[in-house]
């Protein structure tokens, strides 16, 4: 009796797990379930073969958990400023060591096992947990994005790691449309306008103009149709020189703060206030640009044809 009884419960246990697994996979009796492979490369060249679909990710910059989540994805592992931004939920696993994301706790992301880690290739401390996340055997990426084209590089692969194509038209396809619209609306004139771009921290050290070389604001810029005035003055690179600055008199001077935003607008009010840069024509008429953070110190994402139309406005609007 007692032998056939253990017989009955294994035997339910047994349809139980196949039910659950049938459930579970989205398949039933007779149907074979779908194999999930996703290849591709990174922005390094690093080749990533996903063999199944990731439940658990870490994302170590945030702008790119704002793509992941964009794409259909959830952020199971990453950094404090994901959490600030609203790209991840109070009670995530944390691996930022200090505030941002510049220092990685890499122990503790290893441990938490998941199954794809994304990283941004311009921060050393993102790179070194993506190779020693790889050494582990935890797939791991790094991408650059500097411009829409990488945005939608990026995107393009998310959206095929979620298995959510449709987001990328949402996200990808309309966002570049717009944008292209944008920029094909650029009225020709004679003279482009003449512009100087300021990355501007709380002191002179860390104050420099930048060019589209290393730059998404600026490649903007360019593709709107000005002239970035330290693109021939190369010594603004490493520091605001007023003589150059004076010399070419631009028209617009487009500023976007790092760092505490409260010393490096204070810092730039005082500069501009200056005998020498109150005799500049972009001062003088008003045409100092004070730009948003989300849009032209984070990458834009989602938003970037928004912040074409951030400079277009600037530019050309009445």
């Amino acid at each position: 009796m007692l032998k056939r009884v253990l017989t009955l419960v294994i035997s339910l246990c047994t349809l139980l797990l196949f039910s659950c697994t049938d459930k579970e996979s989205g398949t039933g009796e007779g149907e074979t379930p779908e194999e999930y492979n996703v290849t591709f490369t990174d922005s390094v060249g690093n080749l990533v073969t996903l063999n199944k679909k990731p439940e658990k990710v870490a994302v170590l910059f945030s702008s790119f958990a704002d793509i992941w989540v964009s794409a259909g994805g959830r952020v199971d592992i990453t950094v404090g400023e994901s959490v600030e931004r609203g790209f991840a939920e109070e009670g995530v696993l944390l691996v930022d060591e200090s505030a941002g994301h510049t220092t990685i706790d890499t122990e503790t992301l290893i441990m938490a096992s998941p199954d794809l880690v994304i990283g941004t290739a311009d921060y050393e401390s993102n790179a070194d947990a993506c190779n020693l996340c790889r050494d582990a055997g935890i797939p791991a990426a790094l991408f650059r994005v500097e411009s829409l084209d990488d945005y939608l590089s990026m995107l393009k692969i998310l959206c095929e790691i979620t298995e959510c194509e449709e987001n990328y038209v949402k996200y990808g396809e309309e966002v570049k449309k717009e944008a292209d619209e944008i920029i094909f609306s650029v009225p020709e004139r004679e003279k482009q306008p003449r512009i100087l771009f300021v990355r501007a921290g709380s002191g002179a050290r860390s104050t420099k103009a930048k060019t589209a070389e290393d730059n998404f604001v600026c490649e903007m810029l360019k593709e709107l149709k000005t002239e970035n005035i330290a693109e021939k003055a190369r010594v603004l690179l490493d520091g605001l020189s007023l003589e150059e600055i004076v010399s070419a008199d631009p028209d617009y001077i487009f500023v976007s703060f790092m760092g505490k935003e409260e010393e490096s607008r204070a810092y730039f009010d005082s500069l501009i206030s200056g005998e020498g840069w109150r005799s500049l024509t972009a001062v003088k008429k008003g045409r100092v640009v004070y730009l948003p953070k989300e849009l032209f110190h984070y990458k834009p994402n989602s938003r970037w044809a928004t912040a074409y139309k951030t400079l277009y406005n600037e530019l050309y609007g009445e």
